[in-house]
């Protein structure tokens, strides 16, 4: 395992954690009902963990993660809801990252903000090598991702512990120093990035793109995910984390990609759409706390040029 570390640059202040403090809105002390059936089958079928020890297991879980920071995702359980493999693009992904679809080897993926590693286990499940997936963090949960999925010896996906925004998207101007997160540029055929580009306003979001964009490897290349997004493109100011972020709503998010192609000389497609909470296999009543109009914006973005 590789790992690299940088100055948090965007690490919210509301993650750091204090294991003892749970009287946040975002944590639930019981998180079964997350625990669907798809999650049950694969704990089952690939952790070789039965289903009357699921529960004490993933509990047990995600206390040593919410130990470690204190996100919404990690407090409320939501992350045990499968997600990659709910995206129509899916079974493109798959056949891209077997290689099948060209007859050749398989294609990379990145996952940014990998957290436990569920999609990626999802899709080494799904028959994906693991040797060409690669989860980048900003701080690492992959040790309590391995605990999770029982898988340290078959698992041969790649980790880099670092902040993303510290990406030179300009190799040339920088100092010539290649870090292991660096030297992913120019290298991803595919990009998954959820729940992370939703935590800042649109400036940094495009600054964050941009990252995004530098990893991708050419025309082709997809960039997949959700954020939270909302029924109106604003900027709204979060109460319960204090924080201003950009709600994008479909057409908002294609002319960010727009902003984005028109600043690194690229070209991208967007496809976008706005589910609710419900639709994602969420509880409505666990985001509460999050602003009227909120939905999920679920995302495929593909590189023309």
């Amino acid at each position: 395992m590789s790992s690299e570390k940088t100055s948090a640059f965007s690490e919210p202040s509301y993650a750091k954690s204090d294991k003892a403090k749970t009287d946040y809105p975002w944590y639930s002390p019981n998180i079964d009902k997350y625990l669907v059936p798809e999650t049950q089958k694969l704990l089952e079928e690939y952790s070789k963990i039965p289903r009357d020890k699921q529960s004490e297991h993933v509990h047990e879980m995600r206390d040593q993660a919410w130990a470690i920071r204190s996100y919404p995702c990690t407090g409320l359980g939501v992350w045990l809801v499968p997600f990659i493999s709910t995206l129509p693009a899916y079974p493109t992904l798959l056949e891209r990252l077997k290689g099948t679809s060209n007859g050749g080897s398989g294609e990379r993926l990145i996952d940014i903000g990998c957290f436990l590693g569920s999609d990626l286990r999802r899709l080494a499940f799904d028959g994906a090598p693991t040797e060409n997936l690669y989860g980048v963090d900003i701080v690492s949960h992959w040790d309590v991702g391995f605990a999770l999925y029982r898988d340290q010896d078959t698992f041969k996906a790649h980790f880099i512990e670092g902040d993303m925004l510290s990406i030179n998207e300009d190799p040339d101007a920088g100092s010539g120093e290649t870090t292991p997160l660096q030297a992913l540029c120019g290298t991803a055929d595919i990009v998954s990035i959820s729940a992370v580009l939703h935590q800042w306003d649109w400036e940094d979001q495009i600054k964050a793109a941009k990252k995004v964009a530098a990893l991708t490897k050419g025309p082709d290349a997809l960039v997949v995910g959700y954020q939270i997004g909302n029924v109106e493109a604003k900027q709204i100011w979060n109460k319960a984390l204090q924080l201003h972020h950009w709600r994008h709503t479909p057409e908002s998010f294609a002319k960010f990609w727009d902003q984005v192609g028109a600043e690194t000389g690229t070209a991208w497609k967007t496809e976008g759409k706005l589910l609710s909470f419900e639709e994602m296999g969420w509880d409505p009543e666990d985001n509460r706390w999050m602003e009227p109009g909120d939905k999920a914006l679920n995302f495929v973005v593909t590189r023309l040029k």
